[in-house]
C-alpha cells in the first residue's frame, strides 16, 4: 500500500511539472517568483516521493531483476533514482530558461532533450518499471525485456543528462574562474597606474610622509624607483624623515618604517636613535588599540610596519650602538594588554616576527 501511495504522488509531482512547463511562462516581475517557486516545489517533492517509491520497492526486493547481487541492485537502483530525479527538474528549468546558446556552457542536447519534454516521458520510463516491481502479479503480464528496457533506457539517458550537467557545471566553474581572474587583474592594473599617477603628481613642496609607502622593497619595482625618485627631489630627504621618525603625536613614524626597510640612510647613528625611542611610543599605541578596539582580529597589527622596522634594525642599525632589544622586548609584551572579553582568544599574527626577532638577538 506505501508503495502505491507513494506512486501516486510521484506521478502527481510529475504531471504539476508537466503541467507548469506546457506552456511558456511569463519570467518577468512576480510572474518569474511564482513560476520558480513552483518549480522548486514540485521539483523537490518530485524527488523526494520518488524517493521514498524507490526505497519502498527495494525494501520489498521488487527489484530483484536489476541485478542478481544486492550491493549492486541497490546502488543501480538508487543512482537510477539520483540521475532520474536531477533530470527531470533540469528538464523542467532548461525548456524555457536556457542561456548557453551563445558560450555553449552547458551541452546543448540538454536544452533539446528539455523541449522535447524529457521532463515528462524520460521519468514515466522509469515509473512503468517502477509500478510494475511493486507487484509480482503485475511482473508476471509483461515479458522481463518489457521490465529491463524500460528501466535501463530511463538509466541510460539520465546517467548521459547527468553527465552533461557535470560537463556545464565544470565549463562554467572554469569560465567564472576566468573572468574573476581577469577581472582581479584588469582592477590591479587599474590600481597600479592610479598609483603610479598618484606618485607622478607629487611635488617636492608636497609632504614626504605620502610617498614612503610605495618606496618599501616588497613594492613594483616601477612603483618603487618612482616614489623613490620623488623622494630625491626633495632638497633634505633625510632630515624629513627624522623629522617625522620624532613627532610624538602621530603615527607618520611608521611610514618611516616602510621606507627604511631597503632603503639606506647615510646617517644611521641618528636615524638608529630616533627609531628605537619610536618603539616605545609603537608599543604603547598598539597597547592602546588592543584596550580600545571593537574589531580585533589575528591580522590586525600586520599592517603596523613591524615586519618592516624588524628587517631595517637587521639590514643598517645593529653596528651603530644602539641597543635596540629592550624596548622590542617592550613592544612584545604591548601585545600581551589585556583585550576585551569577545577578543580574549585572538593570537595576532605579527607576535611571530616578534618572537623570531628576540629568539635571534639574544
Amino acid at each position: 500500500m506505501i508503495g502505491f501511495i507513494a506512486f501516486i504522488f510521484t506521478t502527481l509531482f510529475l504531471l504539476g511539472l508537466a503541467l507548469l512547463t506546457g506552456t511558456r511562462p511569463n519570467l518577468s516581475g512576480d510572474n518569474a517568483m511564482g513560476y520558480g517557486l513552483g518549480l522548486f516545489f514540485l521539483g523537490i517533492g518530485f524527488a523526494l516521493s520518488s524517493l521514498a517509491l524507490t526505497l519502498t520497492i527495494l525494501a520489498k526486493n521488487g527489484f530483484q531483476w536489476v541485478a542478481s547481487d544486492a550491493s549492486l541492485r541497490t546502488a543501480m537502483v538508487l543512482l537510477t533514482w539520483l540521475c532520474i530525479a536531477a533530470t527531470t527538474f533540469f528538464c523542467a528549468i532548461f525548456k524555457w530558461e536556457w542561456s548557453s546558446n551563445d558560450d555553449n556552457t552547458y551541452p546543448q542536447f540538454l536544452h533539446w532533450l528539455a523541449l522535447w519534454n524529457g521532463q515528462l516521458w524520460i521519468p514515466l520510463l522509469w515509473l512503468l518499471a517502477c509500478f510494475l516491481s511493486l507487484s509480482a502479479n503485475l511482473q508476471t503480464h509483461l515479458s522481463p525485456v518489457t521490465l529491463k528496457s524500460s528501466f535501463f533506457t530511463a538509466m541510460a539517458i539520465g546517467i548521459v543528462y547527468c553527465g552533461g550537467l557535470v560537463v556545464g557545471f565544470l565549463r562554467d566553474s572554469a569560465r567564472q574562474a576566468d573572468m574573476k581572474m581577469a577581472s582581479e587583474r584588469e582592477q590591479a592594473d587599474r590600481w597600479h597606474q592610479q598609483t603610479l599617477n598618484y606618485i607622478a603628481s607629487q611635488k617636492p613642496g608636497d609632504p614626504i610622509v605620502h610617498l614612503l609607502v610605495h618606496t618599501n622593497q616588497s613594492q613594483k619595482n616601477d612603483v618603487r624607483q618612482a616614489a623613490l625618485a620623488k623622494v630625491r627631489e626633495h632638497a633634505d630627504a633625510e632630515s624629513e624623515l627624522l623629522e617625522l621618525l620624532n613627532l610624538p603625536t602621530t603615527y607618520y613614524y611608521r611610514e618611516v618604517y616602510y621606507y627604511l626597510d631597503g632603503n639606506t640612510v647615510t646617517r644611521s647613528e641618528e636615524f638608529a636613535q630616533a627609531l628605537n625611542e619610536s618603539i616605545v611610543r609603537l608599543a604603547a599605541s598598539i597597547s592602546a588599540d588592543i584596550t580600545d578596539s571593537n574589531n580585533l582580529q589575528h591580522w590586525s597589527f600586520n599592517s603596523s610596519g613591524i615586519s618592516q622596522l624588524l628587517r631595517a634594525i637587521d639590514e643598517q642599525f645593529l653596528n651603530t650602538g644602539v641597543d635596540f632589544r629592550p624596548n622590542i622586548l617592550t613592544l612584545r609584551k604591548a601585545f600581551n594588554t589585556p583585550p576585551p572579553d569577545r577578543f580574549k582568544d585572538v593570537q595576532y599574527d605579527i607576535v611571530y616576527d616578534i618572537n623570531t626577532w628576540l629568539n635571534q638577538h639574544k
